[in-house]
């Protein structure tokens, strides 16, 4: 063997070894093109951890909500935390960086709490591509990032546009949305006197109760 061939194997040699003492394992899937002796840095800041700035610059919609102090990440129990902290990685390609138990997970951290009927729904009759308005979030596959807290975002108009307000709570409940047990019709443009207080609603409101049951 020539005395360069014999070098580059050498050194061959001692990278392999040096990548396998400073990479304790593949990356996951989502990662594996920053997988690498050159490519470290692109996550690592050089001989320390990895780099909360550097996560946020390639994850710009998590970055997005934090600059709008919105969402879970933007918690405070949350935000004092490393990245790296929830999300490790080097677990292999399979490994899935984002798990949680969604059955004890706390969404009064997300700034928004669940009550009444969005107690028991499940997670992804909510967290769904067409509740999403954030275009940069949208296309995201499995992802629970995104919902705002407007009811229209997930809830169809019934009313069709024709009240001027969109604050649904003020009539509708958590609980369910019929009956509507905030509405007064006596603050309405037609207040109910005599026998029409005791008369069904849906007995003049036909046409709406169809609607609804579509």
């Amino acid at each position: 063997m020539k005395l360069g061939d014999a070098i580059k194997y050498i050194m061959l040699f001692i990278n392999v070894v040096g990548y396998c003492q400073l990479s304790p394992g593949d990356l996951s899937e989502a990662h594996k093109e920053m997988e690498g002796m050159s490519k470290c840095t692109l996550c690592h800041d050089l001989g320390e951890k990895v780099s909360n700035n550097k996560c946020l610059d390639c994850h710009k919609e998590i970055k997005s909500l934090l600059s709008e102090n919105r969402g879970y990440h933007a918690n405070s129990t949350i935000s004092r935390k490393d990245c790296f902290e929830c999300h490790s990685d080097h677990h292999g390609r399979k490994f899935d960086m984002i798990r949680f138990d969604e059955a004890t997970f706390e969404h009064e951290l997300t700034g928004y709490n669940l009550e009444g009927s969005h107690e028991i729904v499940d997670c992804r009759n909510c967290h769904i591509p067409d509740n999403i308005e954030d275009k940069s979030i949208k296309n995201i596959d499995n992802t629970f990032l995104g919902l705002d807290q407007k009811c229209l975002s997930c809830h169809d108009d019934y009313h069709q546009g024709t009240l001027s307000s969109e604050d649904c709570m003020s009539c509708h409940s958590m609980k369910a949305f019929s009956p509507a047990s905030g509405f007064n019709h006596d603050e309405s443009e037609y207040k109910l006197v005599g026998e029409h207080v005791n008369i069904d609603c849906f007995e003049y409101h036909e046409i709406s109760q169809r609607q609804g049951q579509e």
